[in-house]
């Protein structure tokens, strides 16, 4: 029996039946959108609420060509963007993991000490959720490793960090405590974490609404990072703020709910979390939504960033656009 348990763990990693996709992160989406209610813009699917919901976006937001990876960005031989993608010099550079068509998913480091990152964890989470018909629960680090005590599908295992591979006989989700990785320190007596189990609490509720006719749209949702920890922004009562990893509003960022597509919270995240615990300070200006301002400028010096805040060029005035095709 525990041959068997350890050997559908690991086929867990090479093999996974598609069954019809549903998204887990959010439990109501506006779905019936049609071309008509987006022109003269283009009407995207899985492109809002972390790839889950349609949306309304110019061509410049349409997520990246998956054989379109080209230097500077890391690339693989078939023509897919690297797990790992850096930006920026040695001291305020930093790395990011990246799915398969280059869009940024959880985990980061600055440059200067991503030496050894894999983003590994990271991209195999990204891979299962692409694929849907079920809630990944794996947990990775701040910078896209696996972290030791690992739990998804019922079964629970100590993993090793770079492949997230089984390092002790997997066992029932109930027997957790007795992995020798287990810490009640650092895990508490469930898996799942404060968000984790509010997201799955929320869904419940949805569906017994749905089940009985009734849908209340003031439900507050609430998204994850990889880690369990809260995700970038949060809605409530139809608006989005920008929050922290505990859940907790950050400064003034916030938008109506139906201005979230293309929504990061990466400049508010940046100027209120990473980098003062780098000891730095954010210089480029923030948008309402938390997101980078695309076109910057310092006195009479005007450039571009990227969504991640990172400068593209240097110009003696901003284009026509005012650097939205890099936003």
């Amino acid at each position: 029996m525990l041959r068997k348990n350890l050997l559908c763990v690991i086929l867990f990693f090479c093999v996974i039946t598609t069954v019809t996709a549903k998204c887990e992160k959010a439990q109501v989406c506006v779905t019936d959108l049609q071309q008509s209610d987006c022109d003269p813009q283009t009407l995207v699917p899985n492109t809002n609420i972390f790839g889950c919901c349609p949306s309304c976006q110019t061509p410049s937001g349409l997520l990246p060509d998956p054989s379109g990876c080209r230097p500077p960005s890391n690339c693989l031989p078939d023509g897919r963007y690297a797990p790992v993608q850096c930006k920026g010099d040695q001291y305020t550079g930093r790395c990011f993991c990246s799915d398969e068509n280059g869009k940024r998913i959880f985990g980061q480091m600055w440059r200067s000490d991503a030496s050894d990152m894999s983003c590994a964890c990271s991209r195999r989470r990204a891979e299962l959720e692409a694929i849907g018909g079920r809630v990944v629960t794996l947990h990775c680090t701040q910078n896209g490793d696996y972290e030791s005590l690992q739990c998804d599908d019922g079964m629970c295992w100590c993993a090793q960090p770079k492949t997230g591979f089984p390092t002790v006989v997997p066992v029932p989700e109930k027997d957790m405590t007795n992995l020798p990785c287990y810490s009640p320190l650092s895990t508490g007596e469930q898996y799942l974490r404060k968000c984790e189990s509010l997201v799955l609490a929320n869904a419940r509720i949805q569906q017994e609404q749905s089940d009985h006719g009734t849908t209340f749209l003031g439900n507050p949702t609430t998204f994850c990072e990889y880690d369990g920890s809260y995700g970038p922004y949060k809605v409530v009562n139809g608006i989005a703020y920008c929050t922290d990893r505990d859940g907790e509003i950050l400064g003034a960022w916030q938008v109506v709910s139906s201005d979230t597509a293309g929504m990061t919270c990466n400049c508010a995240q940046d100027t209120m979390i990473y980098f003062p615990e780098r000891g730095l300070s954010v210089t480029e200006v923030c948008q309402a939504n938390g997101n980078y301002r695309p076109n910057q400028n310092v006195g009479d010096v005007y450039y571009c960033v990227d969504k991640d805040g990172y400068s593209i060029e240097l110009l003696d005035a901003w284009p026509t656009d005012n650097c939205a095709s890099h936003a």
